[in-house]
């Protein structure tokens, strides 16, 4: 056990005498962007991961236990100078990507003005919360079943044998162009794994045919019985992911719709006018050259946009540009934009560049 400030973080475990071939190799690839491939054939890995998931059962009968066994770090040592010469790549890590949370100023404002007016829709966080939650986990069947009791729990009317909760469903226009948003943007399931959900979103369904499988399949993983040939087995998730990521975005958009308060006109303006108040704004100073038609010669302007903030981020930088954009239109509906290069007024920090070349000498 690897011990870091009197916690037990990682497990370790050595191989010694381990014939070469178990570390990876590097070989061209005929894909044009991807020019190199890693072949990871260390058997190891697969024995390792299936012990311990199999230990870990046993432990979890008694205690909880956070063994991440899909995050895994390999290093292949040389036992000998002539051993080191032939090993390629001498580390291996594998493990999944949690990316930071984009939260603006501006939402986190609106929800707090938005709270002085009404209550927060608690029960409907709290439910897709959970199944987030369980869908970065992995645990697909669990996601699965917080968010489908959300879609009970609003449209089912009360409903819980399969025939009226589908009928309740399906009779609830609200529900129905819910699902029917939800299809239009498209579930891509990220596992090859086949499943009978993936199956029937690849067939383009109708939102009808889509609540009937939903509900189809809360009758199966909310009620167990594993003398059936077919039960579910909660250490088999990856059959539940295309089911997960379906019910867990028409859950999300049930949880935005009950949010629907964050976006009442009133708070933008507002958002912008304390700001200002309390110094809270950038100055985005942009300088442009551009060309009428029929003109030899550039025309110089600048634009000072007011943003609320206080340090540029991306999502303020993109916002920025788009609204230089589209007053660049209003201004000058002929011309051509030769450059604009943005700056933060009173500090000269960057924040974007744009050259336009249209065929000509560049007048840079």
């Amino acid at each position: 056990m690897v011990e870091r400030d009197g916690y037990a973080e990682e497990l370790e475990l050595d191989f010694t005498g381990q014939p070469l071939m178990y570390a990876p190799q590097m070989s061209e690839s005929p894909n044009e962007v991807v020019k190199m491939e890693i072949r990871d054939r260390d058997r190891r890995l697969i024995f390792v991961k299936r012990q311990l998931d199999e230990a870990v059962a046993f432990l979890e009968c008694f205690h909880d236990i956070d063994l991440e066994t899909d995050e895994i770090e390999a290093r292949y040592e040389s036992e000998s100078p002539e051993e080191e010469a032939k090993i390629a790549i001498e580390s291996l890590t594998m493990g999944r990507h949690r990316p930071a949370l984009p939260l603006s100023f501006d939402m986190l404002t609106r929800a707090i003005m938005a709270a002085e007016k009404v209550a927060g829709p608690r029960f409907e966080s709290t439910l897709v919360t959970t199944a987030r939650q369980a869908l970065r986990k992995q645990e697909f069947i669990n996601s699965f079943r917080y968010a489908f009791l959300l879609i009970e729990a609003l449209y089912g009317e009360g409903q819980f044998k399969k025939a009226g909760l589908q009928a309740a469903l399906k009779g609830n226009p609200d529900f129905v162009a819910l699902v029917e948003a939800v299809l239009s943007d498209g579930i891509q399931s990220r596992s090859k794994h086949l499943s009978d959900t993936a199956d029937l979103l690849r067939s383009k369904p109708m939102a009808a045919v889509v609540i009937d499988h939903l509900v189809e399949k809360r009758g199966f993983y909310f009620h167990g019985n594993v003398k059936r040939k077919d039960a579910w087995r909660p250490d088999e998730q990856q059959a539940a992911q295309s089911l997960a990521l379906l019910t867990i975005a028409v859950a999300q958009r049930i949880a935005m719709a009950a949010a629907n308060a964050l976006f009442t006109p009133e708070f933008a303006e507002r958002h912008f006018q304390d700001a200002m108040k309390v110094g809270a704004q950038i100055v985005y100073q942009i300088d442009f050259k551009f060309t009428e038609p029929e003109e030899g010669f550039q025309r110089r302007h600048q634009l000072n946009l007011k943003m609320p903030g206080t340090k540029v981020a991306p999502k303020a930088a993109f916002a920025a540009a788009q609204e230089f954009m589209v007053h660049f239109e209003d201004m000058a509906p002929a011309a051509g934009l030769d450059e604009a290069i943005c700056t933060v007024q009173g500090t000269g920090e960057q924040v974007f560049e744009m050259y336009f070349h249209t065929g000509e000498k560049s007048k840079r």
